[in-house]
């Protein structure tokens, strides 16, 4: 939690200038606050911890009332945007404070600039309408739109086609997809370092693994009609998408079967797997829409 500190107390607004409560977090969080997850909000929590001791530092005179009613005017204004940021800072410390619990030897990447802007010129072009309409959609729609052969296909005709991707909204697909990261082998996902080439693979008992790839547990086409995804900033957008959560390692093979679907639509693959990785398809479903939820009380309205 942060740590706040306390008003500066008066006996009145003319016995003495109205102080400001300062932003102060312990160093032990002000250190994750420097890391990517939270940077943008704890960043802005800094240059209004700086106006405030700016505001602090210059008290004016006790006799006049005016000078005085104007900095307490002043310091009204600060303190209610300081309480916002801070509501909005906790939001971002606990939707990855809970990331982290769930998955102590993931990591969060860190989008480059790069990435940033290729996500950002496909976010600009999102009228208000499409962000409102793209998450009143079933995003399990989205999991394969092609269903190849062996496949199991959907059972209701608006799944077997569901309603198009508009232009826009592929377009933060497409840049999503551009953008995922290069996950290092040793990187542990679902709390384990990629198998082994040779190793057996658990997708296909009796075959071993000839590669791995780093998988999206819930696919990005899916991902993006998630209810509030496309009202996140581009940077938040990422971050949901490459979390600990929607990532994991799968055979070359597995992979390569399941396309841009879900892994449950891997073809020939055991049973027993397919009905974990269906389990765990839900279970992440469940995360990243509680992490996109947490997010969004962490933006600014």
């Amino acid at each position: 939690m942060l740590r706040i500190s306390r008003w500066i107390a008066v006996p009145s607004a003319l016995a003495c200038a109205a102080g400001l409560l300062f932003g102060g977090v312990s160093p032990a969080r002000a250190g994750l606050l420097r890391q990517a997850d939270c940077a943008p909000v704890a960043a802005e929590m800094t240059a209004l911890n700086q106006r405030i001791s700016a505001h602090n530092a210059a008290p004016p005179s006790r006799t006049d009332a005016a000078a005085v009613a104007a900095y307490n005017a002043r310091a009204g204004k600060l303190n209610a945007r300081r309480s916002a940021v801070i509501a909005r800072l906790r939001a971002c410390l606990r939707a990855f404070d809970t990331m982290r619990r769930n998955h102590p030897l993931g990591r969060v990447p860190t989008p480059s600039k790069s990435d940033l802007r290729t996500i950002e010129a496909a976010v600009k072009r999102l009228s208000e309408t499409e962000r409102r309409v793209g998450s009143r959609w079933n995003p399990e729609t989205y999991d394969f739109l092609q269903y190849g052969r062996g496949k199991p296909g959907m059972i209701k005709r608006v799944d077997r086609k569901p309603v198009k991707l508009p232009a826009s909204i592929n377009a933060v697909y497409r840049a999503l997809d551009a953008t995922r990261p290069a996950m290092p082998r040793t990187a542990y996902l679902q709390g384990v370092r990629a198998p082994a080439v040779g190793s057996p693979d658990p997708a296909y008992p009796g075959r071993t693994i000839k590669s791995v790839a780093f998988d999206h547990i819930v696919p990005l086409r899916r991902l993006v009609a998630f209810r509030g995804f496309l009202k996140l900033t581009p940077r938040n957008m990422y971050l949901v998408a490459n979390s600990p959560a929607n990532s994991q390692w799968l055979s070359g093979a597995a992979n390569s079967s399941k396309q841009s679907g879900s892994s449950y639509f891997v073809s020939g693959a055991s049973p027993a797997w397919l009905r974990d990785q269906a389990r765990l398809r839900d279970k992440t479903a469940q995360e990243l829409q509680d992490l996109v939820k947490a997010l969004l009380k962490s933006q600014k309205a």
